[in-house]
């Protein structure tokens, strides 16, 4: 009698420990906030439609209304609640590895630039195809990692100047920027506005990366031109301008990246978003680019649609 008493007193402690332990929560762990480095010009209404949240939600996380003013470089903390579409690709928060060594940590810029310097992966990964006045090209880009001399030619063939057909070396760096567009758009030929352009004392900034193989306008054919936009400001030190009233996306490479909007059309001088993200006017003062953002590429525009070429 005794042990059958000693052995349900037993499983009684035993099924009252795994209750316990059972109701017990287990403590979650927040997540780092989200957030955005407003460019110049952005406007909230912008950036709640990029994140697909509303621009209430957008003003409360941020202790701001919807007439506040935000300025270039400010970081906006992005609303968590549950629903909220933000693309994986941008503003990932970091997470720390308690278990991780501190010599093998590399930092989240590090980690971007590498994955932009490499050959993009996938099928189509080391395939090009680019049009432009001065003749196409398609094929594969690297070969054993490097840039090969037949894509060299071709791809500088395109680039060429397209009133005089005069050619320049290619960035290295800008040929593998637009592998990767190309890649991340399926594949769809790049449709060149223009790439190298020697200098002239008549062009709207001195110096233009242009004028060195470093910039390319360019279009791709059923892809909205702010779709181009918002990948390519995803890139790690490059260069993205935007031109809602012209073409083209321009993309250069440089060492620290700076993004714009200019509201001019082609032949006009450039006319920059004010802080609010809006069209100063074509009759108002220019205004100069932040850090040499803007080169003024409005002013060598091709006008041909894509179909012709």
């Amino acid at each position: 009698m005794t042990r059958t008493v000693s052995a349900l007193l037993c499983a009684s402690a035993l099924a009252l420990g795994a209750a316990s332990a059972s109701a017990t929560p287990t403590p979650r762990v927040a997540a780092a906030p989200r957030s955005h480095v407003v460019y110049p010009g952005q406007t909230l209404a912008m950036i709640a439609k990029r994140y697909n949240v509303s621009i209430d939600a957008l003003c409360k996380a941020n202790g701001i209304t919807p007439r506040s003013a935000i300025r270039p470089k400010q970081r906006l903390v992005l609303p968590s609640r549950d629903g909220d579409v933000i693309p994986a690709s941008l503003d990932k928060p970091v997470v720390e590895d308690s278990k991780s060594k501190p010599a093998k940590a590399k930092s989240a810029k590090a980690s971007h630039e590498a994955a932009d310097d490499k050959p993009a992966k996938g099928k189509k990964g080391g395939m090009l195809s680019l049009q432009s006045y001065t003749g196409s090209w398609r094929g594969q880009v690297f070969k054993n990692g490097k840039v090969t001399d037949s894509a060299r030619a071709g791809i500088e063939k395109v680039l060429a100047a397209w009133r005089t057909g005069q050619h320049q070396a290619i960035s290295d760096r800008l040929i593998r920027m637009l592998v990767r567009v190309s890649a991340h758009f399926g594949g769809k030929p790049i449709r060149v506005v223009s790439g190298f352009r020697p200098y002239s004392p008549t062009q709207y900034t001195p110096h233009s990366r242009h004028n060195s193989g470093h910039a390319v306008d360019f279009s791709i054919p059923g892809v909205k031109n702010s779709e181009l936009r918002d990948y390519c400001r995803t890139l790690t030190n490059v260069g993205c301008g935007y031109y809602p009233n012209s073409s083209f996306v321009h993309l250069d490479v440089r060492e620290s990246s700076a993004h714009w909007v200019d509201f001019s059309g082609p032949g006009q001088s450039p006319r920059y978003a004010d802080a609010q993200g809006r069209d100063p006017g074509a009759d108002n003062e220019r205004e100069e680019p932040a850090a040499g953002a803007g080169d003024g590429s409005n002013d060598d525009e091709q006008t041909f649609e894509p179909d012709s070429i």
